[in-house]
């Protein structure tokens, strides 16, 4: 009986706010027999690489980045936000295995793993690499090398214990890296995937090596695959090669910080900075995914356009720059426009976060959309990577001087190059960026607290209460494993929950 390989793809929004996430994913199928011919032409082989690159599109932005920061201590619940990412910002009861957004994590990133598998094993037959296409072949097969990677590096860490080394038997995610409609793979440990995420990245390097790295560059290069290599190191405590291939891409000096407010709004805002080692394509035809959670703009008749932000900044957000860090001027406003919530208009009274405001180029009229080009990895991200290897290995001086080019570049005030100052720095950096859970879990931090701006407290404009801006998380609360979603264990029995969310 032959073993074909098809993919269908089902995709449902869970909510209003999050539905483009949804939509961007292909609803097609891809069908192919190993040792079968798919690919036939070189423009056949052109149709798989933008396959990829639209699946890889699909989960960067929008919800991918929005969960992890409104999990933590960044962000308080506006009054006025309609339980959107409710479940995820309180972590209570229904933060469980049946929530919708943490099956679309799952579901989503497995979607495109599959199409990176049919790709992956049609290009390791030769019948399927059309005669002068070897390098073009070799090069699509690279890039899905390194997207596969990256979603199981996506899924791990979300779904996995953080790794250990002397913890081999911590459990992970499935890996599958074929399709069989009867398997029911049981869940991979933590060491195990990222064995696979290693062996993907090190064929992705052999196969990208030519591609040299370009600012902004919309296709995967050497310097991307080394970008995602300096995550690697550093989630599997390999600090001095952290520091090595992050100091790397450094050095190529082809990415430059931004050290104005204009430039940095250039970079996060108007996908003209000078940054982004990638920056993925985007039009108002094939729109990114929206991160308008933090803005959701209107057009009031008497107030033109405002702001009805879902999630405002918290005390601790704010207060953590200091008066000439250009991210303060760049990212917050508290007079741009007036704030609606409940019926009721602000101006001036408390700070809201516009770093993702929306790139004009992708909305059309006056109302920002949340918009921006998505960027996977930044130049910004290799200095804090850098910094905090250095500091693990207590390195504290290189860790001082690698983290200070970052501060004076920002306008802040140049620290020491201990481990919490690195720490500190990451939480300003990358804000809104989807990786303060992330850090947090690594370090073995929780957080204490969303104390909210005293303005929004004084106007009723955020949700108080146990779960909202009192609301801490222990470093070993069960919310810093994701749940394994309930629907995928009715259909495979084989996969374990994790510790809290009911029976395993």
């Amino acid at each position: 009986m032959k073993n074909t390989i098809k993919y269908l793809f089902v995709a449902a929004a869970i909510a209003a706010i999050s539905a483009c996430d949804m939509n961007l994913l292909p609803t097609d199928s891809i069908v192919y027999e190993p040792g079968g011919q798919v690919i036939a032409t070189r423009e056949d082989l052109t149709q798989f690489e933008a396959r990829i690159m639209s699946d890889y599109r699909a989960i960067h932005g929008g919800m991918y980045n929005i969960i992890e920061d409104v999990m933590t201590d960044g962000f308080n619940a506006s009054s006025g936000f309609g339980n959107n990412y409710g479940s995820v910002h309180r972590t209570d009861d229904s933060f469980s295995s049946s929530d919708g957004y943490i099956e679309s994590y799952w579901s989503n990133h497995y979607i495109v793993i599959k199409d990176y598998n049919v790709l992956i094993n049609a290009l390791n037959d030769e019948v399927n690499i059309p005669s002068g296409t070897e390098q073009m072949a070799g090069i699509i097969q690279g890039e899905a090398y390194m997207f596969r990677a990256e979603a199981y590096m996506n899924l791990v860490r979300h779904f996995g214990s953080q790794y250990n080394p002397n913890d081999p038997e911590a459990l992970g995610v499935p890996v599958v890296l074929e399709f069989d409609l009867y398997a029911r793979p049981a869940r991979n440990t933590v060491h195990e995937v990222y064995k696979q995420i290693k062996a993907d990245l090190d064929s992705a390097a052999v196969r990208l090596a030519g591609q040299v790295g370009l600012l902004q560059a919309d296709y995967p290069t050497i310097d991307a695959v080394n970008a995602l290599y300096a995550r690697y190191y550093l989630d599997t405590q390999d600090y001095k090669n952290a520091a090595a291939v992050a100091g790397k891409v450094i050095s190529s000096g082809k990415y430059t910080l931004s050290n104005t407010a204009s430039k940095l709004l250039d970079e996060s805002r108007n996908d003209m900075g000078t940054e982004a080692i990638m920056q993925l394509y985007g039009s108002l035809q094939e729109m990114p995914n929206a991160t308008s959670v933090y803005t959701s703009m209107f057009s009031s008749q008497d107030h033109g356009v405002c702001f009805r932000s879902l999630f405002l900044p918290t005390k601790k957000l704010v207060d953590s720059y200091g008066a000439t860090d250009i991210r303060k001027a760049a990212w917050f406003t508290s007079s741009d426009y007036y704030t609606e919530l409940n019926g009721t208009y602000y101006r001036g009274d408390f700070f809201t976060f516009v770093k993702y405001l929306g790139n004009s180029t992708l909305y059309s009229g006056e109302v920002p959309n949340g918009v921006q080009m998505c960027k996977p990895f930044l130049i910004s991200e290799m200095y804090l990577i850098k910094a905090e290897a250095e500091a693990m290995m207590e390195e504290i001086p290189k860790a001082k001087s690698t983290i200070n080019v970052l501060q004076t570049a920002r306008g802040a005030t140049k620290t020491s190059g201990r481990l919490e100052d690195i720490q500190n720095e990451w939480f300003r950096e990358t804000v809104g960026e989807g990786m303060r859970w992330t850090c947090l879990k690594r370090w073995g931090l929780g957080y204490d607290k969303r104390v909210a701006q005293t303005g929004t407290l004084s106007k009723n404009a955020v949700m108080v209460g146990e779960y909202y801006d009192a609301r801490s998380l222990s470093a070993d609360d069960k919310a810093f494993v994701w749940p394994i979603p309930a629907d995928e264990r009715r259909l495979n029995a084989n996969l374990k929950q994790n510790p809290g969310y009911g029976s395993e």
